[in-house]
């Protein structure tokens, strides 16, 4: 009769084998506890095996749950291709930094290594453009040993040298000295000047967390390549 239905069936598995526990898992793949692509097939094999034959997966089920390892398989695509690309650029940057022993290089600071003779640079830069700038030049008390007049000068980068020259004649000894720049508009008022040390690089030192690290000349330490601000 059409009326009629036919009895049916249902054994329930026995709880955990439906899916390998993950044990199994582990003990199937070595020690490795992170899934892979033949992983995620065999569960999903398993589970479709396994499934209740009236309520079956359905198609969105299926598709979502493939969509979900697409998704993380191509997260760790990406990430290895972002690691690989990072260790690229440290390569690259240690060739760059390479690149600079023996150049002078401007980092943050107001030292003056005069050597005995010739000359030593320094560098500052103007927030707007100046009718007047002097620099002041001490020795490591505070004493003044000799003043230079920049005269006007624009806003930006500016360069001067000091070849030793004192104030009262003759010329200072080879050491380590500091500047400060006073720099005023057509009205007096004070612009603001930031000074920076020019030095030569003495080394770098591949490998660092942060990049590689320059060693500088005149007792400066090291610095990282973004701390620096020019390089002569």
């Amino acid at each position: 009769m059409i009326g009629s239905a036919m009895p049916v069936n249902i054994t329930n598995l026995p709880s955990g084998t439906q899916l390998p526990s993950a044990s199994n898992s582990a003990s199937g793949s070595g020690s490795n506890t992170t899934l892979t692509q033949n992983d995620f097939f065999r569960l999903m094999t398993t589970q479709l095996e396994s499934q209740d034959p009236l309520n079956p997966m359905n198609s969105d089920q299926y598709a979502a749950e493939l969509a979900e390892f697409s998704t993380a398989n191509g997260v760790q695509q990406l990430q290895t291709t972002v690691s690989g690309i990072g260790q690229q650029f440290a390569s690259a940057a240690g060739v760059q930094a390479s690149s600079l022993v023996g150049h002078n290089v401007a980092v943050s600071g107001n030292l003056l290594a005069f050597g005995g003779s010739g000359s030593t640079p320094g560098a500052f830069n103007l927030s707007s453009a100046a009718s007047n700038v002097t620099v002041t030049i001490k020795d490591a008390n505070g004493n003044q040993v000799a003043s230079i007049n920049l005269g006007p000068l624009n806003a930006g980068l500016q360069n001067f040298s000091w070849n030793g020259a004192e104030t009262g004649g003759g010329t200072a000894a080879a050491g380590a000295y500091t500047y400060q720049i006073s720099a005023l508009d057509t009205k007096g008022n004070a612009i603001n000047a930031t000074t920076y040390a020019v030095v030569p690089v003495a080394g770098v030192t591949l490998g660092g967390q942060n990049g590689p690290a320059i060693s500088l000349a005149g007792g400066l330490g090291s610095v990282t390549l973004n701390q620096i601000y020019q390089i002569y």
